[in-house]
């Protein structure tokens, strides 16, 4: 028989390069700067060719057993094939390994099929080169990240965008308040700050999908269903900073959690990585874990139960109570009802319905944002049943005076004498800050209060009011 000849290294860079020209979607110059191509860092299946060449997925002589595969591999061209490697250890980011992938909202939906170019077939759905290129690719900007097919939200919207993913992202994101994640001037992202904490949210002010999305172990909400504070099944596996609540008016101490932390998360420390003072904001934007502060004399019930646990069950609707705890996205979403999460909304603050923030009184619609939760027979009817109004601590039962009529017969707006996520100052989440019109002071007693409002201008000073019911 004749001696069998082993190639050299470069005969394998050159062989197996002419075998998969058609495929290869970069140079084999810039393959080599790719994370699978580097001849120190690359892939590194088989010692019998050298690290990062194309010999360690493909085999120029056929595998040795005798089984063909397709574009001569050293396996079947599927998930397997990759797992080989990626299987969740070492330093690989966001993949978790093939067992939590499997069980995803990607691995698992017939959906998930690359449209292109080039496009996949649709017996490729799940398959990791859906999303990922397995020899690089190469844009007006340089080397994709991450082997991606595309670059930042340009991956993730190629398919959400109604077709073949069901729901249209894309159109949430193009709205006149959104998340940017169609922001991708130079400096503004990097690759590898989801899992980073030294550049994670310093001084980035971008938006990508990963930040609140793991694509690899994210999983549709009918799989798991979860309540508040518990991220949803859909942000599974993404990083995130928890808080350890000081003095009110104090900033809390934060621990920054990567997406291997697979422990208990919360929605709203995902927020956190760019909503708090652990990362750089523009200038007005709150300090939410700041204001969110359980440690405050009021706040809404995002990290616990709120501190007025006796209003009234007849004050609220849409089965929300005293006790019950919500979640950003509760008021932060899409105007559509058809898409979930903060993408994108007509109104702004990416807020689910309209809320006021005028210095002048306006016309209060029962369609308001506050009132999805509030009831706008006990807050803003001043005709609406007498039980209803009796709900509000602030509705003795006579005009003027109340909830009702402020908001009901004035047209003041909840944002008049109230703070939207807390107040470090104030119970009742009310706001002191020299709104006009508002409230310049304001002082509780167990049985009412005392308040200075500037809009009072014909009877200035302080007012005061009684309970309609015990704090």
């Amino acid at each position: 028989m004749p001696r069998r000849i082993e190639p050299t290294r470069q005969a394998w860079r050159l062989v197996t390069l002419a075998l998969l020209a058609p495929a290869v979607a970069v140079s084999a110059g810039t393959l080599r700067s790719t994370k699978h191509g580097d001849p120190q860092t690359g892939v590194s299946r088989t010692a019998e060719a050298p690290v990062g060449s194309c010999g360690q997925c493909h085999l120029p002589h056929g595998d040795p057993s005798g089984e063909r595969h397709p574009f001569s591999l050293f396996a079947a061209d599927d998930n397997a094939l990759c797992g080989t490697c990626h299987n969740g250890a070492g330093a690989l980011g966001s993949f978790p390994g093939m067992g939590p992938w499997d069980v995803s909202a990607h691995a698992r939906s017939p959906h998930t099929v690359w449209p292109g170019p080039p496009s996949r077939p649709s017996r490729d759905a799940g398959k990791c080169v859906n999303c990922h290129d397995p020899h690089g690719r190469a844009d007006k900007d340089g080397l994709v990240p991450t082997m991606a097919r595309a670059r930042d939200a340009q991956l993730c919207l190629a398919c959400h965008d109604g077709s073949p993913a069901l729901k249209d992202v894309e159109r949430q994101v193009k709205k006149a308040y959104a998340h940017p994640l169609l922001d991708t001037r130079a400096g503004r992202h990097q690759a590898d700050e989801a899992g980073n904490p030294a550049r994670f949210g310093r001084g980035n002010r971008h938006a990508a999908c990963v930040d609140c999305h793991n694509p690899h172990r994210g999983r549709t909400q009918d799989q798991v269903r979860t309540q508040a504070p518990d991220a949803p099944e859909n942000m599974t596996g993404i990083s995130r900073v928890r808080v350890t609540n000081g003095a009110p008016g104090t900033a809390p101490v934060y621990r920054y959690a990567g997406p291997e932390d697979t422990s208990f998360a919360a929605e709203y420390e995902v927020c956190f990585k760019c909503h708090s003072s652990w990362t750089t904001r523009p200038a007005g934007q709150p300090d939410l874990a700041l204001l969110f502060s359980t440690s405050n004399p009021s706040f809404h019930p995002v990290e616990a139960a709120g501190r007025n646990s006796h209003i009234d069950a007849n004050a609220f609707v849409n089965g929300w109570s005293a006790g019950r705890l919500m979640y950003c996205s509760d008021c932060h979403g899409s105007d559509d009802p058809a898409v979930s999460g903060p993408h994108g909304s007509s109104y702004r603050y990416i807020l689910k319905g309209s809320y006021a923030t005028t210095s002048t009184p306006s016309r209060v619609s029962p369609t308001d944002l506050c009132f999805a939760c509030h009831s706008w027979d006990t807050y803003a009817n001043p005709r609406a049943t007498a039980a209803s109004l009796a709900a509000s601590r602030w509705n003795p039962g006579k005009e003027p005076s109340g909830h009702a009529f402020h908001v009901g017969t004035k047209g003041y707006s909840c944002w008049a004498c109230h703070e939207s996520h807390g107040s470090t100052l104030n119970p009742a989440l009310v706001a002191t800050s020299g709104r006009l019109p508002g409230m310049a002071s304001y002082q509780q007693t167990a049985t009412g209060g005392q308040c200075t409002a500037t809009c009072h201008t014909s009877r200035p000073g302080p007012r005061s009011y009684s309970l309609n019911y015990a704090r």
